[in-house]
């Protein structure tokens, strides 16, 4: 266990999606990744549990999707929000952030409440509703991540997405395509982004999605 470096009011998050049947079908890897941060920062963590509070929203009939929010505080308590989740139209379009990400690696390594180091990126967003995502990059000048979801590029007719390696959140969705053998770990320079034929993101709660890079003045 890591001595945490988290304030003491800062939780473990884990968005999913809830299909309309009431199924996470990604749920194994959710829980994974959350008793995984869980051990490395000393947070009182339970499957069993998780899934008792989990059990109310699972295996009954939706109208549509739903986006299931679970935040775990250090002390083990547990807060679950359940809303209605919009579909997701394709291609959504995405903008390469002004400058490198810079902060505490264990930030990005672990989905948390603490996300000062996407506010800027969170409020462009906010002012510009046509786009899904900024893209960040290391100042090495590999892509790493965008702010919600993870990135893939085609090359060759593979798809390659950044390795955990870098300093990135090990995305769920991420973490099944890879599992599937239809995406390969690999290092992406922001060149290689930007000239890719083909781009794609995911997180959990959209799924795998043909995506579209447009250069912006952030000035």
């Amino acid at each position: 266990m890591l001595t945490t470096p988290f304030a003491p009011d800062t939780e473990l998050i884990e968005t999913m999606r809830l299909n309309r049947q009431g199924q996470v079908l990604l749920l194994a890897l959710h829980l994974q990744r959350l008793a995984h941060s869980a051990q490395q920062f000393g947070f009182a963590f339970n499957a069993t549990t998780v899934l008792h509070a989990l059990a109310p929203y699972l295996h009954q009939p939706y109208a549509q999707n739903q986006r299931l929010r679970l935040s775990l505080a250090k002390n083990g308590a547990l807060t679950i929000e359940c809303s209605p989740l919009a579909m997701t139209t394709q291609p959504v379009w995405v903008v390469l952030a002004p400058r490198p990400i810079q902060t505490e690696t264990h930030y990005l390594r672990h989905k948390t409440t603490v996300r000062g180091h996407w506010a800027a990126g969170e409020q462009w967003l906010q002012q510009h509703p046509g786009y899904f995502d900024v893209i960040y990059y290391d100042d090495q000048g590999f892509v790493t991540e965008g702010g919600r979801c993870s990135v893939y590029v085609q090359q060759q007719s593979q798809w390659f997405t950044p390795p955990t390696s870098q300093a990135l959140l090990p995305g769920v969705q991420r973490a099944a395509l890879l599992q599937q053998g239809l995406a390969t770990e690999k290092r992406i320079t922001v060149a290689e982004l930007q000239s890719a034929p083909q781009l794609r993101v995911s997180n959990a709660l959209r799924g795998w999605l043909d995506a579209r890079l447009k250069v912006v003045n952030w000035s």
